[in-house]
C-alpha cells in the first residue's frame, strides 16, 4: 500500500489567476455577453471554478479499492487467524473483477459493486449475503478515513433466504453416536462431541477450550471472549452427557479437542451412519431439546451465546419432532455405554 499521504500525491499546481481572468475575458467577448450580465455571470463562473477545484482536490485525497482493501484488513489484523483468512478469500476475488482493484474508491459506484457481487457471489444467497457485509465494512472504514462520501454496498439488495428444514437428532441416534465416542480410536473425541451437544457449543469454540474451561465444582462449561465467536463470555452448565466431564482427570491447559478433530469428527458421523448430515445438527438438537424442556427462551439465547433470538427462531429451533419426555431424558441421563 501507498503509504504517502493522499494530500501529498500528485497535488496539481495552484491555479494561475491571470489565466482564469483571460479565459472569462475570452469567454465573454466570444459571446457577446453585455455588460449588466457579467456581474451574474461572475459568481457563476466562481462557483463553477470552485466546485471543480474542490472535486479535483478530494479526488486526490482519496486511495484505491486495493488500498483501502489493505488498509481495513490491516484495521482487523487483531481477529481470530480464520476470520482474516476468510476475509482475504473475499476481498482476493473482489480485486480481480476487472480493473476495480486501481479504480479510486470516491468513484465507485452502487451499480459497479452490483455488477461485481452478480458476478462473483450470486450463486448462493448466503455467500452474496457475507460478501456484502465485507464489502460493507471496506466502504463504511473508507468513509471513516475520509476518502468517500457514501457507502454504495448499502444500495445493494439482499437475496432473500429460504430457511431448511431444521433436522435434529434422535434419541437413538444419539446413543449411537456417543457409542461410536467411546471406541478407542474416536476416545479422544468424547468431550468435544458432548460439549456441542448438551452445551450448545459451536464447533470452533470447541477448537479453542481447554480443560481449565472446566469448573467441575460449579459444573459448567466457561467460553471466554478469546474463544466465544461473538467475542462475549458465558457459562453454559454441564447437564446430561456433559455432567460426566466434571470428573474428567486432565491437564489444566490441554485443549479439550485434538488438534485433527475436524477429520475425526467426520469419521465418526461417517461410522455412526448419520446421514445426510445438516450443519450445525448438534447445536440444533440442543436448542429444540433445551426450549422444549425448560420453555425458557432468554436462558437458551444466554448459553448458546445469541445477540437476540431471531436467529434462534428462524434457523436453530424445531419443536415439532421433539416429545417433552425425550427433552427430559436428553437433560436427565449421563449417556454412559
Amino acid at each position: 500500500m501507498n503509504t504517502t499521504p493522499p494530500n501529498q500525491r500528485n497535488v496539481p499546481p495552484e491555479l494561475n489567476v491571470a489565466d482564469i481572468c483571460r479565459l472569462f475575458t475570452e469567454f465573454t467577448e466570444t459571446a457577446a455577453i453585455d455588460q449588466a450580465d457579467k456581474l451574474g455571470i461572475i459568481h457563476a463562473f466562481r462557483r463553477i471554478m470552485q466546485a471543480g477545484i474542490r472535486s479535483v482536490r478530494e479526488e486526490e485525497e482519496s486511495v484505491s479499492f486495493s488500498e483501502a482493501i489493505s488498509a481495513s484488513l490491516e484495521a482487523r489484523r487483531h481477529r481470530r487467524p480464520s476470520t482474516r483468512r476468510d476475509l482475504r478469500s473475499f476481498t482476493n476475488r473482489m480485486l480481480r473483477f476487472q480493473d476495480i482493484s486501481e479504480c479510486t474508491l470516491r468513484n465507485i459506484s452502487a451499480p459497479r459493486c452490483r455488477q461485481m457481487m452478480n458476478e462473483l457471489f450470486n450463486h448462493s444467497p448466503h455467500v452474496y449475503r457475507k460478501a456484502q457485509s465485507i464489502l460493507h465494512s471496506i466502504f463504511s472504514y473508507g468513509r471513516r478515513q475520509g476518502w468517500c462520501e457514501r457507502n454504495p454496498a448499502e444500495s445493494l439488495t439482499l437475496p432473500p433466504i429460504v430457511e431448511e428444514r431444521i433436522n435434529i437428532l434422535s434419541l437413538s441416534q444419539i446413543r449411537v453416536l456417543i457409542k461410536v465416542c467411546n471406541r478407542p480410536h474416536f476416545r479422544c473425541m468424547n468431550a468435544a462431541v458432548r460439549l456441542m451437544l448438551w452445551c450448545g457449543i459451536r464447533p470452533g469454540e470447541v477448537q479453542r477450550l481447554r480443560w481449565s474451561d472446566i469448573d467441575p465444582s460449579e459444573k459448567v462449561v466457561y467460553v471466554d471472549p478469546h474463544a466465544s465467536k461473538t467475542g462475549g463470555a458465558r457459562a453454559v452448565p454441564l447437564r446430561g452427557g456433559a455432567r460426566v466431564l466434571a470428573a474428567e482427570k486432565h491437564a489444566r491447559e490441554e485443549l479439550i479437542a485434538p488438534r485433527n478433530w475436524i477429520r475425526l469428527w467426520q469419521r465418526i458421523r461417517d461410522t455412526a451412519t448419520l446421514k445426510p448430515w445438516q450443519r450445525d445438527a448438534l447445536r440444533h438438537t440442543f436448542a429444540s431439546m433445551h426450549l422444549k424442556h425448560y420453555h425458557n427462551l432468554v436462558m437458551l439465547q444466554e448459553e448458546m451465546g445469541h445477540r437476540d433470538s431471531n436467529l434462534l427462531r428462524t434457523r436453530y429451533l424445531n419443536l415439532r419432532d421433539v416429545r417433552s419426555f425425550a427433552a427430559r431424558e436428553f437433560f436427565t441421563q449421563d449417556f454412559i455405554y
